[in-house]
């Protein structure tokens, strides 16, 4: 009687232990794709907020370890050894402090991978580092008249199926803003189209480049929560991401 019961409270102890750690467990094992910074802070024309929470949710969902910063003064730091990339959600256009453009473009040129978000490709006129870095901007000047289709329901259609980001995807429905009339600074690879209303032809929607050893990638989607819930948008960006950092084999 002694031992039955004996080896009972052995058995409900076991029990209790291994409700304890399997927890722990799967959270140990769960597969880190990479340490991103994301930038945000600044948009007038979105809701920065929103938007920056709901990218962090996805790319997290995905397996990223994802910290939101609004002061673009931590790339000059030394924790940055620790990021593999950076995701830009935001939209200004005062530059940065020299030492944080600096710090911006040597990062991204000695490897770290960088994804350009919707509107973060209007920041900035006039920093030539950036623009030939993201290749493709919104810009309003005597040279470029940028502009924008009527948010609403579009196709993206993939036209490179042989790229990691994109292998495998069919054309997909989102409800989105669709960017056209963007100035060209640099050369860069397009992987998705979208057919505007107003212009009656098709423009590059997601793109990818490399700059010194870094990646670039580029989507023009993500104007809302709402386009952020299309799966083809979470598709491509989370594996737009892991491909900028290199983890894509």
């Amino acid at each position: 009687m002694h031992y039955n019961r004996r080896l009972a409270g052995m058995l409900a102890l076991a029990c209790f232990l291994l409700l304890a750690v399997f927890p722990l467990q799967a959270q140990q094992e769960k597969e880190i794709s990479g340490r991103i910074l994301l930038i945000t802070g600044v948009d007038q024309y979105h809701d920065w907020k929103a938007n920056s929470a709901r990218l962090r949710e996805i790319l997290e969902d995905y397996g990223f370890k994802v910290v939101v910063t609004e002061d673009p003064w931590v790339l000059t730091t030394e924790g940055m050894k620790d990021y593999h990339g950076i995701v830009m959600v935001m939209n200004q256009d005062p530059r940065w402090p020299a030492p944080v453009e600096q710090a911006m473009i040597s990062h991204v040129k000695t490897g770290m991978g960088i994804g350009i978000i919707h509107s973060a490709n209007n920041c900035f006129p006039g920093w030539a580092e950036f623009e030939d870095m993201v290749g493709l901007l919104w810009r309003i000047d005597d040279k470029y008249q940028a502009g924008h289709d009527r948010y609403g329901p579009l196709t993206v259609k993939i036209v490179d199926k042989g790229h990691f980001i994109t292998r495998g995807m069919d054309d997909f429905p989102i409800t989105d803003e669709l960017y056209r009339d963007l100035a060209r600074f640099s050369d860069f690879r397009v992987l998705a189209e979208a057919f505007s209303r107003d212009k009656q032809i098709d423009y590059p929607i997601i793109m990818v480049k490399t700059y010194g050893k870094g990646r670039v990638f580029h989507t023009n989607l993500g104007h809302s929560v709402e386009s952020m819930l299309s799966q083809g948008f979470q598709r491509t960006t989370t594996r737009g991401m892991l491909w900028a950092i290199k983890k894509d084999k």
